[in-house]
C-alpha cells in the first residue's frame, strides 16, 4: 500500500524529535551546488557549479563533454563523475580549484574504471576512501552496487543478483548504503545494504516507484515517491528501519506536494540540514526538462515557496548536489 501524507506539521514534529539545528540564517550565496546541464533532454551533459542561491552559474571544464552525476568528496576538495568520453559510461575523479570570481578549474583528472561495461551513480564514502557505484560489469543484464578503492582502483561487489540496483548513497557513519532496487516487473523500492553483514534490507514495499534515496545528517532517508497514477513524484523522508512492517520506513513524512505533471527527484540535504536541493521536471511522465530547486527548513518546518535556482527551460538541469566542506570521517570500530 502506498502512503501519502500531509506535509508541514508532521515533518516539523519529526524533525523536533530527530534533530534540526535552530536557524541562524545561512548565507546561501556562500554555499556551492554542483549539477548537470544539457541543452535539452537527451542532449550532451556538462557539469556546472553555482552558488546556493542560484547565482554565479559556471561550467566546469573537464577536457571533454558527456559528463554527469557529479558527487563531491566529503572534504569538498574533489569530485567524482561519470563520463561517456571513452565510448561507454566510466567513472572519473578530479580535484576542483577555485580561480576566484566564482570560476573553477579541474586538475588531476583520472579515469577510475576501465572495464567494458557501464559504471554510473558514483557516491563518495564518508572516509573519502571509496566510491560506491552501480554497474553491469558482472552480468550485462543486471546492475549491482560495487565499491572502488581510490588508492588503487580495485573494485569489489557489494550487492549481487539478477536486479537493477541503482543510486547508492552512504550513511553518515559509512556502515550502510541505501539504494534503489528494481526486480522484474515490480515497482522500484528502497533497500539498505549493511556493510558488516552483507545483508540487503528492504525498506519500502509498495505498488509505486520509490527511488533516489539519500541520507539526512541525522541518519534518516529522503527519497522520491511516484503517485499511484503516475501523474507526479513527491519527496518523502523516513527512518532507515521499518520496525512495524508496514512497507515504509518508520515516521514517514512528506516533504513536497507537487502538482500534476511535476516530478521531484534526486533530493539531497545540505550538510547543515537546513536545506534540500533536488530537480523537478514538469511534463507528463517526468521526461521533460528539469530545473534545480531548493527548499529551506527552518526550526523543523519546510518553508514555502520553493526556489527555482536555474529557470532555463528547455535546457535540462538534474543531479544537483551540495559541495561538502567537511573532513574525511574515519569509521569507528
Amino acid at each position: 500500500m502506498m502512503r501519502w501524507l500531509a506535509h508541514g506539521v508532521t515533518l516539523a514534529v519529526l524533525m523536533s524529535i530527530f534533530g534540526c539545528v535552530a536557524s541562524p540564517t545561512v548565507n546561501w550565496a556562500s554555499e556551492k551546488i554542483g549539477f548537470t546541464r544539457a541543452p535539452k533532454v537527451g542532449g550532451t551533459d556538462t557539469l556546472w557549479i553555482m552558488n546556493g542561491d542560484g547565482s554565479a552559474q559556471s561550467q566546469l571544464e573537464l577536457g571533454a563533454e558527456g559528463n554527469s552525476s557529479l558527487t563531491w568528496s566529503p572534504d569538498g576538495n574533489s569530485i567524482a563523475f561519470e563520463s561517456v568520453r571513452d565510448g561507454h559510461i566510466e567513472l572519473y575523479t578530479a580535484r576542483i580549484i577555485s580561480n576566484g570570481d566564482d570560476r573553477y578549474s579541474a586538475q588531476d583528472i583520472q579515469r577510475r574504471t576501465t572495464n567494458p561495461a557501464d559504471h554510473s551513480f558514483p557516491a563518495w564514502s564518508p572516509d573519502c576512501a571509496w566510491l560506491a557505484f552501480s554497474s553491469n560489469r558482472v552480468d550485462q543484464n543486471s546492475y549491482n552496487i560495487h565499491q572502488l578503492h581510490l588508492n588503487d582502483d580495485t573494485v569489489a561487489p557489494i550487492t549481487n543478483g539478477n536486479y537493477q540496483d541503482l543510486s547508492p548513497s552512504w550513511s553518515p557513519d559509512g556502515f550502510k548504503i541505501a539504494f534503489t532496487r528494481h526486480v522484474g516487473n515490480a515497482s522500484r523500492e528502497i533497500y539498505i545494504h549493511v556493510m558488516s553483514s552483507g545483508q540487503d534490507i528492504r525498506l519500502t514495499n509498495n505498488s509505486v516507484n520509490d527511488t533516489d534515496p539519500s541520507w539526512s545528517p541525522s541518519g534518516r532517508i529522503i527519497f522520491a515517491r511516484h503517485s499511484e497514477d503516475g501523474s507526479r513524484a513527491a519527496l518523502f523522508e523516513m527512518d532507515a528501519v521499518d520496525a512495524n512492517g508496514d512497507g515504509n520506513g518508520d515516521h514517514l513524512a512528506s516533504i513536497t506536494t507537487p502538482n500534476e505533471h511535476e516530478y521531484d527527484q534526486k533530493p539531497e540535504y545540505s550538510r547543515s540540514g537546513k536545506a534540500i536541493v533536488f530537480f523537478r521536471s514538469q511534463e507528463a511522465g517526468g521526461g521533460g526538462p528539469g530545473d534545480v530547486y531548493r527548499l529551506l527548513i527552518q526550526d523543523g518546518t519546510v518553508m514555502e515557496p520553493l526556489l527555482n535556482l536555474t529557470h532555463t527551460n528547455p535546457q535540462h538541469e538534474h543531479g544537483a548536489t551540495w559541495k561538502r566542506n567537511g573532513v574525511c570521517v574515519r569509521k569507528e570500530k
